[in-house]
């Protein structure tokens, strides 16, 4: 993991590739982290925020789900920790669409048909959601 300090923020930059292997059905999973940072660390309120993509691939079936963590801007009127993304198969074939926070709730659709533009989705199931702090 590396590191550089900014002046107004830090950006984490993580290193490598994790590795999860299911035994028992011979999936294996990859995925890279995104860039992390951590704004205000000398005045101001502390905040983090999270940008790039991350990609998923199961090396079994060459199935794959790019998550884009789209960064904040103060000119935009966009939510903080937005995230949106598309899983496909070995083929490119776009399946489902995935939209939320990455600090709330992230939803999954069903790609019916369409083009990328215009694309017809089935209703919106919560694939996570955070737990709240007590």
């Amino acid at each position: 993991m590396g590191s550089k300090f900014r002046g107004k923020y830090l950006q984490i930059i993580p290193y490598g590739t994790a590795h999860l292997v299911f035994h028992d059905t011979g999936d294996h999973y990859t995925w890279s982290k995104v860039l992390t940072y951590i704004h205000n660390i000398i005045i101001g309120k502390l905040w983090i925020d999270q940008s790039g993509d991350l990609e998923v691939t199961n090396h079994k079936t060459g199935d794959k789900c790019v998550v884009k963590f789209i960064p904040y801007s103060y000119f935009s009127r966009e939510r903080m920790r937005r995230v949106n993304g598309k899983v496909t198969d070995k083929r490119g074939e776009l399946h489902y669409v995935i939209k939320g926070y990455w600090d709330e709730k992230m939803e999954c659709c069903e790609v019916l048909g369409g083009s990328e533009k215009d694309l017809k989705t089935g209703p919106a199931k919560v694939v996570w959601q955070a737990v709240p702090s007590r």
